[in-house]
């Protein structure tokens, strides 16, 4: 998933610097891509286009002279984008997240019909599909139509930008106002900071104009089914990130709560319960709430400690975003450092999102905590088993996940090097989101399809 980001003013009632909420609006969606940032913008005339390899801040600190403008969009993910294109609909510029499983189908039948391709790639295949319609709603429609996959997606055009979300609702949009100016964006995490007011998710499907500062809906692609990716809450978006009503944080909370009510039920109650930062640090915060319920309730006489006996230099990146499985483990190996702190002897509860492939657990951060002389590792994990990988994003590959490796837990316990493995269920995720099972996403819990 990348992280996106539009901008539209009114400059005869905004009061602010449309670089800087660019700027900031897009830095905010760092968390969600970190190989490759964009911006793009129209001031009346021309849409202008700039992109860096690397991270958005340190790149566009001082590259950003030249393109002032009242409409703008901005991108962190893993190619380079904005996309520009200019097609008999227009000059276009396109930032996507998703994936569109039927590219090479797509690209193989453009080809035979003579177009050329540069990058083959999901915003190319896009910005073909976008100029076969006879204006811009209805080269968006007919996309849609074509595109098997989930998508969000961002269209800066002399008119306005268009903010699309896919018809399923796998990957969000959230709008915000201000004074003069409206914002689109993957997630609502910055927008306080800038002065923005959480309005509203696109719907699945709907089809929305940025223009002079106002938001307005154009269409609304009929959906089938509706199918959010509930990892949304549990770990990909920034904690204070809001989906349709309901934060990040109280989700992450609540799945640490059940995990630690079960084991009130068997009785097991560790010295100390620490996070996986960052994206731990919730779910470990509400097992440990859940203890302290209970004790202030009469229930149990004795809680663990709270503690970060693992913490993240900030300096590192996401080691669950990057494609290569170098850097990934790379980022897993220097992002974590044990504290310096004595903990000979302890039964650890250790807390975290999710075990994707489980390596880096095995060998890197098991290890880190086994040097600090914990004498007991016990994990709980607040997403249910991944057992597939996503058909709908680019972070897994089929028969990667460690549940689809090794389907016995007794043998995930000892592949990690720990004492015990506890899971939410599906259930657990479906009520703590406290959204119908039936729109959420749970297809990476289930077994891959052969």
């Amino acid at each position: 998933m990348a992280g996106l980001v539009a901008l539209s003013i009114d400059s005869k009632i905004y009061n602010g610097n449309f670089l800087e909420d660019l700027f900031w609006g897009t830095f905010y969606q760092q968390h969600l891509g970190e190989e490759y940032a964009g911006i793009g913008t129209y001031n009346g005339e021309t849409i202008k286009i700039r992109t860096h390899r690397g991270l958005f801040r340190p790149t566009f600190s001082n590259d950003m002279i030249g393109l002032e403008g009242t409409e703008g969009v901005g991108y962190c993910g893993a190619v380079r984008e904005p996309y520009f294109t200019n097609s008999r609909v227009g000059k276009l510029a396109l930032c996507f997240s998703g994936n569109v499983i039927n590219l090479s189908q797509l690209v193989e039948r453009f080809k035979n019909f003579g177009h050329t391709f540069e990058r083959e790639d999901d915003i190319e295949i896009i910005g073909n599909l976008i100029a076969q319609g006879n204006n811009i709603m209805d080269g968006i429609k007919k996309m849609d139509k074509e595109i098997q996959g989930a998508y969000s997606l961002l269209v800066l055009t002399e008119d306005g930008i268009y903010a699309i979300r896919g018809s399923t609702g796998h990957w969000p949009l959230v709008i915000g106002k201000k004074e003069g100016a409206v914002i689109a964006a993957s997630e609502s995490a910055g927008f306080s900071n800038l002065g923005f007011k959480l309005v509203r998710d696109l719907d699945p499907g709907e089809i929305v104009l940025l223009k002079n500062g106002q938001f307005l809906t154009k269409d609304k692609i009929p959906s089938k089914i509706i199918k959010i990716c509930s990892f949304l809450w549990v770990y990909t978006s920034f904690a204070n990130s809001v989906f349709e009503g309901i934060p990040a944080s109280l989700v992450r909370k609540r799945l640490g709560a059940r995990l630690a009510s079960k084991d009130i039920e068997r009785g097991f109650i560790p010295d100390i319960v620490t996070p996986v930062p960052d994206s731990g640090r919730f779910h470990a915060i509400g097992y440990h709430q859940e203890f302290c319920r209970k004790m202030m309730e009469g229930k149990i006489s004795k809680i663990p400690f709270y503690d970060e006996t693992l913490l993240k230099y900030p300096y590192a990146g996401r080691s669950y975003i990057p494609s290569s499985p170098e850097i990934r483990n790379l980022e897993a190996q220097i992002k974590l450092l044990s504290s310096g702190e004595d903990y000979r002897g302890k039964t650890m509860v250790v807390c975290d999102d999710s075990i994707v492939r489980g390596t880096q657990t095995q060998t890197n951060l098991v290890p880190k905590l086994k040097r600090a002389g914990i004498k007991e590792i016990h994990f709980r994990i607040s997403n249910p088993e991944l057992r597939s990988h996503c058909p709908w994003g680019k972070t897994t590959k089929k028969g990667e996940t460690l549940a689809s490796r090794m389907p016995n837990i007794e043998d995930r316990i000892k592949f990690l090097g720990i004492d015990s493995l506890e899971y939410s269920t599906i259930d657990d995720l479906v009520d703590a989101i406290c959204l119908p099972r039936e729109t959420l996403c749970v297809d990476c819990d289930l077994d891959d399809p052969d």
